[in-house]
């Protein structure tokens, strides 16, 4: 399944990546999703399809892992810095009322690009 996330939280979902709408500039992100038993990883995807990073505000988002089989769920990301390298980090813990996932994601990228990499993770 691939998804297109808007900027607003709001996302679609189609089974190949050519059916989602591509003309809009309010896409924030499109992912591929794998699923595994314990959590879901969904890759990020350029414009084109292809398995991409997401240029982020001091490094790359490569995926987004929901690890659905934690209690409560998490929501990690798959970060890419010149000073750390990659890592994956919980960001996330999904408590009461469920959301999707990658409405959760899109607000913590805006937040990430708003304040940078460093600052989201608490490293200044």
């Amino acid at each position: 399944m691939f998804f297109a996330v808007y900027t607003n939280g709001s996302m679609i979902m189609q089974p190949t990546f050519d059916k989602l709408r591509h003309n809009t500039q309010d896409v924030l992100f499109y992912v591929k999703l794998y699923m595994l038993e314990s959590c879901k990883y969904y890759y990020l995807l350029n414009s084109k399809g292809e398995i991409c990073p997401l240029e982020l505000n001091g490094g790359k988002l490569i995926s987004i892992v929901y690890k659905h089989s934690a209690t409560p769920p998490i929501i990690a990301f798959e970060l890419e810095s010149p000073d750390r390298g990659v890592e994956i980090v919980d960001i996330y813990e999904q408590q009461g009322i469920y959301f999707p996932p990658l409405s959760i994601s899109a607000s913590l990228i805006k937040h990430l690009n708003k304040v940078g990499l460093k600052a989201f993770l608490g490293l200044e």
